[in-house]
């Protein structure tokens, strides 16, 4: 099932931005975290379609230093240091980045960088949104087990992070993607 929220991110990404818009302005606070969440899962797919772990840095120096140019006309919306963190994290080599607008902002510019680099089609964007929502949906179920199970256990210490995008690739290895928004 597509939710609003994926179908705001897909117009965006398609360039259909004032239905973009139309549905932002009638998101509940429920879109608008499933939409970070979304958007979070996108770009640790795309990122991990095009980097891998433990690569040489410049790269990705590379890649933000392009995204910001296309995307950031002023300079000033994405600060480059956030921009490379999001992408070290999706791939596992930096904590997550805190949640914030500017996050956001960041998540935005290097996903729509990475999916314009490749040229994707509309069925393979699609692809990627699909991982995503399959992965947004898999781990909100996970986070809902969870807390059935302690509700009903008594609490040993157990750790769980909460999130609702552990992993967008099907991993579950307990990093939250590039700090989604929950």
């Amino acid at each position: 099932m597509v939710t609003e929220s994926h179908a705001a991110l897909r117009g965006l990404l398609t360039g259909r931005l004032r239905g973009h818009e139309r549905r932002l302005r009638r998101f509940t606070e429920r879109d608008w975290r499933r939409y970070g969440d979304l958007l979070a899962g996108a770009l640790l797919v795309a990122v991990r379609r095009r980097f891998v772990a433990g690569q040489d840095r410049a790269p990705v120096i590379r890649f933000v230093a392009s995204a910001r140019e296309r995307y950031d006309a002023g300079g000033h919306d994405v600060d480059p240091v956030l921009a490379e963190a999001l992408v070290w994290a999706a791939l596992g080599e930096r904590p997550p980045v805190p949640d914030s607008a500017a996050a956001v902002v960041a998540r935005t510019v290097l996903l729509l960088g990475l999916l314009e680099d490749e040229g994707l089609t509309d069925g393979e964007r699609d692809e990627i949104l699909t991982a995503a929502a399959q992965a947004v949906d898999a781990s909100t179920q996970d986070a809902e087990r969870h807390r059935t199970d302690t509700s009903t256990k008594p609490s040993r210490g157990g750790a769980g992070t909460g999130s609702a995008v552990e992993s967008a690739d099907g991993e579950g290895d307990g990093r939250r993607g590039m700090g989604a928004a929950t």
